[in-house]
């Protein structure tokens, strides 16, 4: 008998959403709209039709009644406005749940079927808002929600002819009161409208509030209503109307402004609600003005328009009610999960003026100007890039790349470089401050973004702690590298620098933001590494299935200045190089993961037929001291030597060419080499000399096996050779010496190639991204909407829906395995 008794009471499945309309002496609008959705395709028994009455007095809950006998009825005693009675609605509705719509306007019918469908794939979407089309349908009213700092939300699109240009599902900052979705559950926990409102901008505050709290706000113009604008809220006068306008609006920025921005933005919203409002008085001003010898004169009464008394009043009720605004902002900051940075990319209309009148225009934008607001709103983003490699005239990899990136960056953003020592090197686009952690919080505080490479996270654990938004650059995955370049240390201490580094890397794929690697190999890769530490998680897939929110594509770049040739360097330079000798260049240092050996062997045969070929290794000493000598280097020399190469066709530079004179080198060569191992390290590499071979359009030869040996098959850059092939590599050289048309083909190649390679082209994925800076998905610490579910009502829909596919048999079977594990769950 139990049994029978939780079957009967699990299948009153709970309403899947209830649709609110709120009326106030709106009689002659309802049978468009309720007809509108009790026509919707949509399962009738899944939804319900709630109608809140704000006190009417024109019959329309009698008329209801009688008319309309399946619609839910919350007569209310008095007018509760608009915000006060869709609360009241919100707590009366039994959905899962629920929509709003106005009683003047009627919706298609696929409304809620596609409103609702918004929900389904995003854990973090707390809001869906519909398109919304004036009756004919023929003209937009709503199609996106964008802000003004000053608090006066603007509806997208208003009064364009519709013509699919907003046909595109996005984010939003507020969805329309007159048209939207949200979880039942969700709107109370939020604070649904603040009551206070009474009407008007409680849409826009409850979207900048759910935002602020970690959620989303979906467009969504599939779903669409046809509303008649201001059907309703004509009643209330222009005065009214405009004094709830201004007095919401200034609330709004109270409470949802962090307190630096809303220390900065106050002052002058204020002064243009005021201004706004002497714009419809004819005040004569002079008389005011001491300066004026009519000012002198006795002051008569003034005439004040109305409406420039409802922005006074305005003015007046936000300021008595300061007590009540702090305590609801006090609740708003305390629970924020995401900056007015990340927020702003959002206001679209942020610095616009909210009426035509050519004096307040003028007035508005001398005020922004002075005040800096336009540095706040469509400032540039404040970018912190850190890097634990020596930043100078002779650096390395990472640095070089620090450097370039702070200098591209630069020329939107504003832009700090942090490095370990002070540099002979003078930025011009950015800031450059010696990393050091005393002052490193400063700099936290200061910056918007922080992007930093290798170890820093973990050397500055303060980093992690800051709250800002972090990017983790891993176009070196020096794990990898670690595990050849201590390859024949003792075992302890290789597993202990395994382990470290592991933590290292671990703790960065946790933390981060947004993640840059160099290739799409790399990103394979990372990708990976992101799964196992649990980020490709249903919140970041949800925000963009293409993953590239999370991790993308930024490779070493190239100036787009062609190099220059400044001073000899080689050629009739360096002993045993003659002037007219064909110069084999080996870029940067010699690594354990390199290969110099099988190219030192070429050369050794290749020299017999062609000895005027010489192999210029550019670097031996690192210029960052902690980096070890390599065994590689010594057993290239010792090869040198003992084939009786060096000095004579094999050259090695002891020290490390400075960075801005590496054009030299590159331009006196004729042809560019990179010879690596075969493993792990290889694979995922990104081998920027490379890049400097092809910015000097040389022709290369180069190990197959990484990301840009298969660029060079790809566009016929060069030659590729098998790892270890001293005959490939014999080949290789032969040919390019001796088929002049085989090396001008891969030169031309190589130039038309050239722009893709700029860094102003390659780095456009941070660019963006600091352009529009964001918390991850996962990292905005908000739990899956459905969760807020009650156990009793997911139970029920449970059962609901195995009746439907197998009937009570499957109801009876399912349900006994629910008690059994609870019951288990229970005694455990």
């Amino acid at each position: 008998m139990t049994g029978w008794v939780f079957m009967t009471y699990s299948l009153t499945m709970p309403l899947d959403v209830s649709v609110i309309v709120l009326n106030f002496n709106g009689k002659q609008f309802l049978d468009t709209c309720l007809t509108s959705l009790v026509d919707q395709d949509f399962p009738k028994e899944r939804f319900e039709i709630v109608l809140v009455d704000n006190g009417s007095t024109d019959g329309s809950v009698d008329y209801v009644r009688e008319a309309w006998p399946s619609v839910r009825i919350l007569k209310l005693d008095r007018n509760l406005g608009f915000a006060g009675g869709i609360n009241a609605g919100v707590r009366f509705a039994t959905g899962e749940y629920v929509a709003l719509i106005n009683n003047d306007a009627h919706a298609h019918v696929d409304w809620l079927k596609k409103g609702l469908a918004g929900f389904e794939h995003s854990m973090d979407v707390a809001m869906v808002a519909s398109k919304i089309l004036t009756l004919d349908g023929k003209t937009i009213d709503y199609a996106g929600g964008a802000l003004s700092f000053y608090g006066h939300g603007f509806k997208v699109g208003v009064n364009e002819p519709d013509e699919g240009q907003y046909d595109r599902p996005g984010e939003t900052l507020f969805g329309s009161g007159c048209a939207l979705f949200m979880p039942r559950d969700l709107f109370l926990d939020t604070g649904g409208f603040d009551d206070d409102y009474f009407a008007f901008f409680e849409d826009v505050d409850l979207g900048w509030r759910l935002w602020i709290l970690g959620y989303r706000v979906l467009y969504e113009p599939s779903s669409i209503v046809y509303h008649r604008h201001h059907g309703t809220a004509d009643a209330l006068g222009a005065e009214k109307e405009r004094f709830l306008l201004e007095r919401n609006a200034l609330v709004t920025i109270l409470k949802n402004y962090e307190d630096e921005t809303v220390e900065r933005s106050l002052a002058p919203a204020l002064m243009l609600a005021l201004e706004r409002g002497l714009t419809y008085s004819e005040v004569n001003r002079e008389s005011y003005d001491l300066a004026q010898p009519a000012s002198s004169a006795a002051l008569g009464s003034e005439q004040v328009d109305p409406m420039t008394m409802s922005h006074l009043l305005a003015i007046s009720e936000a300021s008595r009610r300061m007590p009540q605004i702090m305590a609801k902002r006090e609740f708003v900051q305390s629970k924020r999960k995401r900056s007015d940075k990340e927020i702003m990319a959002l206001f679209g209309e942020s610095l616009r003026p909210n009426i035509s009148d050519e004096g307040f225009a003028k007035t508005f934008f001398s005020l922004v100007e002075q005040t800096g607001l336009n540095e706040i709103f469509h400032g540039r983003t404040k970018v912190l890039v850190i890097t634990g490699d020596t930043v100078s005239s002779k650096m390395a990899g990472p640095a070089i790349r620090a450097w370039e990136m702070s200098a591209e960056l630069g020329r939107k953003h504003e832009v700090r470089l942090l490095v370990l020592a002070r540099s002979d090197l003078q930025p011009k686009t950015f800031t450059m401050e010696v990393l050091d952690d005393a002052t490193l919080p400063e700099h936290l505080d200061w910056a918007d973004v922080v992007i930093f490479q290798g170890f820093i996270m973990h050397a500055h654990p303060c980093i992690a702690d800051s709250g800002k938004i972090l990017v983790a650059d891993l176009y070196d995955p020096f794990h990898l590298e670690n595990l050849e370049m201590f390859r024949r240390d003792d075992p302890g201490k290789r597993n202990n620098i395994f382990e470290s580094d592991l933590d290292v890397i671990g703790d960065q794929l946790r933390s981060c933001d947004f993640f840059i690697c160099a290739s799409e190999k790399q990103r394979d890769f990372w990708l990976g590494q992101l799964a196992g530490a649990g980020r490709l998680n249903p919140h970041v897939y949800d925000r963009d299935p293409t993953l590239r929110t999370l991790i993308d594509v930024v490779p070493f770049g190239l100036s787009s200045e062609p190099p220059a040739h400044t001073e000899p360097v080689l050629k009739g330079v360096v002993p045993g190089i003659g002037t007219d000798d064909k110069v084999i260049l080996w870029g940067g240092g010699i690594y354990n993961w390199f290969d110099p050996l099988t190219l030192i062997r070429a050369v050794a045969r290749v020299v017999h037929d062609h000895p005027e070929v010489k192999l210029f290794f550019m670097g031996l000493a690192h210029p960052n001291p902690d980096v070890p000598e390599m065994r590689m280097a010594v057993q290239a020399r010792e090869l040198a030597e003992e084939l009786g190469l060096e000095g004579k066709h094999v050259f090695f530079n002891d020290g490390w060419v400075p960075y801005r004179y590496r054009s030299n080198y590159l331009l006196e060569s004729d042809l560019g080499v990179s010879c690596h191992l075969e493993h792990i390290e290889t694979t995922y590499s990104y081998r920027t000399r490379v890049l400097d071979y092809f910015w000097a359009e040389l022709p290369v030869i180069v190990t197959r096996g990484d990301a840009l040996s298969y660029l060079v098959e790809e566009r016929n850059l060069g030659l590729t050779v098998e790892p270890g092939d001293v005959d490939g590599f014999t080949a290789a050289i032969t040919a390019m010496c001796e088929d002049e048309e085989l090396a001008r083909d891969c030169r031309l190649n190589v130039s038309k190639m050239l722009p893709e390679l700029a860094w102003g082209e390659v780095i456009k994925p941070l660019d963006q991204f600091c352009s529009t800076p964001h918390r991850a998905a996962d990292k905005v610490n908000i739990g899956r909407i459905g969760n807020r579910i009650s156990p009793r009502r997911r139970l029920m829909r449970r059962m609901a829906s195995a009746y439907e596919e197998g009937g009570p048999g499957l109801v009876v079977k399912r349900g006994a395995g629910y008690f059994a594990r609870h019951l288990l769950n229970r005694a455990g």
